[in-house]
């Protein structure tokens, strides 16, 4: 039986792609109508993003968003959140996360 590499991921320099590691992203968004929160996941839906986690806290006069999402590259991630001028009120900020895809881990 000979050793074969495992196959590389499709995805850009700027997407940290690395074989049986999956690329999530944290947003974090304050808004200021809690009804907002619609339009920002109809349009990660409309990018091809999956949403993987979602809630929304009440922080003083705002409101606080938080979104995981995968099937985005961390490119894509970065310009969503940089689109989104005039929704959220304040600072959005985007973290990358590299995790083991399901099911690889499972009995380790």
């Amino acid at each position: 039986m000979a050793f074969e590499l495992p196959s590389e991921p499709d995805c850009n320099a700027e997407d940290f792609c690395l074989p049986g590691l999956e690329l999530q992203h944290e947003m974090l968004f304050s808004l200021k109508n809690w009804s907002d929160v619609g339009g920002i996941t109809e349009r990660l839906s409309a990018v091809g993003a999956d949403v993987h986690a979602l809630s929304l806290n009440r922080s003083a006069d705002l409101f606080v968003l938080r979104c995981r999402v995968k099937a985005i590259s961390a490119a894509r991630a970065r310009a969503f959140v940089r689109d989104l001028d005039g929704v959220v009120e304040g600072a959005a900020s985007v973290e990358h996360l590299m995790l083991a895809k399901a099911g690889e881990h499972v009995g380790a």
